[in-house]
């Protein structure tokens, strides 16, 4: 009887702390922390996809003025942007003011070929 008091006190006394607000502000703030850290990582290989994408492109985009290239790197900053603009300029055929032309088909057509999109 005296160890199922004592268990029970114990088991009492964790909730009580951890109901604490300095514990559950530091349960928190870990949880925001390691929130952002597993984001992060996730975000790796999609970074890491980006930047080979954009290395295939650079030899034809290097005549392209600096604003154009400014925005094709705003474009080949993450998955959702650069699938934006394949469903906008790519797919839809809408005027793209900043690239168009045989770059605007060039660009099209490595999206497809490499297959960058297809897994998002």
């Amino acid at each position: 009887m005296f160890r199922w008091f004592i268990g029970a006190f114990g088991i009492l006394a964790v909730v009580i702390i951890l109901r604490t607000p300095f514990v559950q502000f530091w349960v928190a703030d870990i949880q925001k922390k390691m929130a952002d850290w597993m984001f992060e990582a996730s975000l790796i290989v999609e970074k890491q996809q980006l930047e080979s994408f954009r290395e295939e492109i650079k030899p034809h985009t290097q005549n392209l003025r600096e604003y154009q290239k400014d925005y094709l790197l705003d474009v080949t900053e993450n998955m959702s942007a650069l699938g934006n603009f394949n469903l906008r300029y790519c797919q839809s055929n809408d005027k793209n003011p900043y690239i168009y032309g045989a770059t605007l088909q060039y660009i099209c057509g490595e999206i497809v070929r490499t297959g960058i999109l297809d897994q998002y």
